[in-house]
């Protein structure tokens, strides 16, 4: 028990000199506290505002410069896949010019051995005139005569080789012009082949020093935006990585605008065609119930005076007949006339569009595109390894049986048109300016996405098909 009081008087004494001590210590800060403190300046205040105010604006104009260095970069990128996309024009030129040169020297081949067929029997005639003396062979048909029924029979006789003879000299004459012209044909042929040729080249060259400056430019912008994100970074007081995602969403919600304006568009069209599709049709029908108002109302007359004429003809005849003796026996009264029909319905005047391929030929040729999808993009190059946009459309129809040439704007040519609101899975879809010169294709899987062959540093992936550059038909294989 003293030992319990005692530690509760030690806790007591403690308790006190704990809060003499409080006491002093704010006796002590209230005797050194400044009475009159100081607050920042305007100038202080307006300084750290325009500090926050110049991060800010810095930072906006970092965040500029990465936005436009990604447009630059994929401005560069497009230009090179267009310029391969010329090289495949280029060497589908080449390919038609070969083919045709080839046709044109077997023409010309053809023609030539009916010249000589017929120049040979030009020179045995020659010949044969030679050895007999010249013209005096025929004029012995007048010498040697037996009388004159026999120099009548021999002059017939020959009349009918000299007509012969000149028969094969006027086809002597025509297979040797069509030989020339064919000859000419031929060398034409093969110089548009050369240069084709010289132009494929042409194109490949440009093709190859377009993906270089490409490259060049992309190691350069990328570099670039390395330097910016980590200038942002430091700046937002976040790390590189993360700043990079946030310019990755800045650029992928850029896209997802561009993408939504574009569908936009192709709807704002699609109404229109629609439209332009309704009232034609309503002023075909117009013009078809006009029609048929005009021809019943001309029927309608006809039958009137038709029905005029009956009568007076009737009662023309009555007046001259004499007048029949009462009977009780009442006349039939007269059979109607045969109704006449209703007109037919008019036709639907707006075409359908092409029907959709196959069910098992279109998924043949998504799951070969499907399989592809990670494959690094390579311009000129049609599979296994890697592709180009045109390249990654042929494999994939070929897969149902459709052979499509390596080039966009011939696959453009060579499908039906079908506009952007009414395409199926399969589809392709083109960009560019318009169709015969269309830098790019790629193939519609629904739901507004399409799988591509996109660009040089790219990979074969999904995408969305509204860009500011989407052709507004696509086409059906």
């Amino acid at each position: 028990m003293p030992g319990i009081f005692a530690a509760r008087r030690a806790l007591r004494a403690g308790s006190a000199l704990s809060l003499v001590g409080l006491l002093s210590l704010a006796t002590t800060l209230s005797a050194t506290a400044d009475p009159n403190p100081v607050y920042p300046s305007k100038a202080q205040v307006d300084h750290a505002k325009a500090a926050v105010a110049g991060t800010a604006g810095r930072v906006s104009s970092l965040d500029a410069q990465y936005a436009s260095a990604s447009a630059q970069l994929s401005q560069v990128q497009d230009d090179a896949a267009a310029a391969a996309e010329a090289f495949n024009g280029a060497r589908y030129a080449l390919d038609q010019a070969t083919a045709e040169s080839a046709a044109a020297q077997k023409r010309s081949a053809a023609a030539q051995k009916i010249a000589d067929s017929a120049s040979l029997e030009v020179r045995r005639y020659a010949a044969t005139v030679y050895q007999q003396g010249g013209s005096f062979g025929e004029l012995e048909a007048y010498l040697n005569s037996d009388g004159p029924q026999d120099m009548i029979d021999k002059a017939s006789a020959l009349e009918a080789v000299g007509d012969a003879r000149s028969r094969s000299l006027q086809r002597a004459d025509a297979t040797s012009i069509v030989a020339g012209t064919m000859r000419r044909q031929a060398a034409q042929a093969q110089a548009a082949q050369a240069k084709a040729a010289k132009a494929a080249e042409s194109a490949r060259n440009a093709a190859q020093a377009r993906a270089d400056d490409a490259q060049a430019a992309a190691t350069r912008i990328q570099h670039e935006q390395a330097s910016l994100v980590a200038q942002l970074a430091t700046l937002r007081k976040t790390s590189v990585s993360l700043e990079r995602q946030r310019q990755d969403g800045l650029a992928a919600a850029a896209v997802a605008r561009a993408a939504a304006a574009e569908a936009a568009k192709q709807a704002r069209l699609a109404q229109e065609r629609a439209r332009a599709a309704r009232t034609a049709a309503a002023k075909k029908a117009a013009e078809q119930a006009a029609a048929r108002a005009a021809a019943e109302a001309d029927r309608q007359r006809a039958a009137a005076a038709a029905a005029e004429a009956a009568a007076k003809a009737a009662q023309t005849v009555k007046n001259n007949r004499p007048k029949p003796r009462p009977s009780s026996s009442t006349p039939p009264p007269p059979r109607p006339s045969n109704p006449t029909p209703p007109p037919p319905a008019p036709a639907d005047p707006t075409p359908a569009p092409p029907p959709p391929p196959s069910s098992g030929g279109v998924t043949a040729v998504i799951a070969y595109a499907q399989a592809q999808l990670g494959k690094p993009y390579q311009w000129g190059a049609e599979g296994p390894s890697s592709f180009d946009c045109s390249g990654l459309t042929l494999r994939a129809w070929q897969q149902a049986g459709v052979f499509l040439p390596h080039y966009t704007g011939a696959q453009y040519a060579q499908t039906q048109r079908v506009a952007i609101s009414d395409l199926q899975p399969g589809d392709l879809v083109f960009y560019g300016s318009s169709g015969e010169t269309s830098h790019h294709v790629g193939l519609y899987v629904g739901g507004g996405q399409m799988i591509e062959a996109p660009h040089a540093g790219a990979v074969v992936r999904y995408a969305s098909i509204y860009r500011s550059d989407l052709l507004p038909f696509g086409g059906r294989p």
